[in-house]
């Protein structure tokens, strides 16, 4: 489907356009119509006991979004449960290192920090008024760094980062990269193979327009032998459920039926914290972002940043976000030049039905606007209209 050309039909799929100027999907996407029927049909399966229904292949929709393979991704609950479960396997020892940022969300830094108390130092990378090179991580990574942990796109600012390069980096002193994707998933286009990471965790509450409680964990292919699960789920021992569940069996035993491999898949890591409705609703999304094609979104996103951005400096504001459309995913955040007075524009904003959010980290950040494929140039401007009469 052409965005542009549909955007009507796009608009009717989220009810909440109707009353309100939505422009936060960073925080979390406006609901869809068709989430909501997913869910309907979930629970209309489970009050009819209707066990004889085909499941809808949503881990094949999570391996298009970001170009997997089907032994690498299994789900998780929320991003922060799959940043703990890589802190929990990757451990650095004493002379070691963890790279982290000043501008990475604080899960991707609060994961780590128990490692110091085994002489791990957690190194974090200084912000340039909100900015961060791929120099930056070249600098910061050398042969002790056990693992970078970065932000794919930065949430208070919207700069999107080189995974790719970082990777290289990385990868060149024998560290492992973890990548959370989460304020890009749904409005970026990504390969984890082309950019090489080595772990990848996004949620579908954000820019994929999902209920909160479903994501996804990536592994690389060739990482899974290397690392055992810390969280132990009786689920995932591939031989006890070889041809049915072992309790239908006579001779089911609790422990020589489970003393054996997990699965030599992502699956070994899943730790069985997603319900079947998460996982229905997260279909409905997954497969409409597909059908979409995050490339036209990406497209879109980036034009109508864009359009902000220029809007934005003719009011005098300051933008935090860069201002070339490569280095950016569809966040934006702008200050006033007083906290004050950000509030103030926020909480005007809202009272007008524009919904926007209001973030900082390290002093960097202010009003922050997330503009998706569902938005409009129209949406844009009665912001900007907002904005411009609290400058006057």
């Amino acid at each position: 489907m052409d965005i542009d050309s549909n955007i009507a039909e796009v608009r009717r799929e989220f009810p909440v356009l109707r009353y309100k100027t939505y422009l936060n999907s960073a925080a979390h996407g406006p609901a869809m119509s068709r989430v909501w029927d997913a869910v309907q049909e979930w629970w209309r399966f489970r009050l009819d006991e209707n066990r004889g229904y085909i499941p809808p292949d949503a881990k094949g929709e999570a391996l298009k979004l970001i170009n997997a393979s089907a032994e690498e991704i299994c789900w998780i609950s929320r991003v922060t449960q799959g940043l703990n479960i890589i802190a929990g396997m990757v451990k650095a020892e004493k002379g070691e290192n963890i790279v982290v940022t000043e501008t990475g969300y604080p899960s991707n830094v609060f994961v780590w920090l128990p490692q110091r108390e085994d002489g791990a130092e957690i190194r974090r990378i200084k912000t340039k008024g909100g900015r961060i090179e791929t120099a930056d991580f070249e600098r910061a990574i050398d042969d002790k760094t056990k693992a970078v942990s970065m932000t794919r796109v930065e949430w208070t600012t919207g700069q999107l980062n080189d995974v790719k390069a970082i990777s290289e980096a990385a990868h060149e002193h024998g560290a492992l990269v973890v990548d959370d994707c989460y304020q890009a998933a749904g409005a970026v286009e990504m390969d984890v193979h082309l950019d090489d990471v080595d772990f990848l965790v996004f949620g579908g509450e954000k820019w994929l327009c999902c209920p909160c409680m479903n994501g996804v964990f990536y592994i690389r292919s060739d990482l899974i032998d290397q690392f055992e699960p810390v969280y132990r789920f009786y689920d995932n021992v591939e031989e006890a459920f070889r041809g049915g569940v072992p309790w239908g069996r006579p001779e089911h035993d609790n422990i020589s039926d489970y003393t054996k491999p997990f699965y030599r898949n992502a699956e070994k890591f899943n730790r069985g914290c997603v319900s079947g409705e998460a996982v229905w609703a997260f279909n409905a999304s997954l497969s409409y972002f597909n059908g979409l094609g995050v490339g036209n979104i990406q497209r879109r996103v980036r034009r109508l940043s864009g359009y902000l951005i220029d809007g934005l400096r003719e009011l005098g504001v300051t933008v935090n976000t860069p201002l070339e459309p490569s280095e950016r995913g569809g966040l934006v955040t702008y200050t006033t030049g007083k906290h004050e007075l950000n509030k103030r524009s926020h909480e005007t904003l809202t009272r007008n039905n524009i919904v926007t959010a209001l973030r900082y980290q390290h002093g960097v950040g202010g009003i922050r606007v997330s503009t998706h494929f569902f938005n409009t140039e129209e949406d844009i401007d009665r912001l900007l209209k907002v904005q411009r009469g609290l400058l006057n």
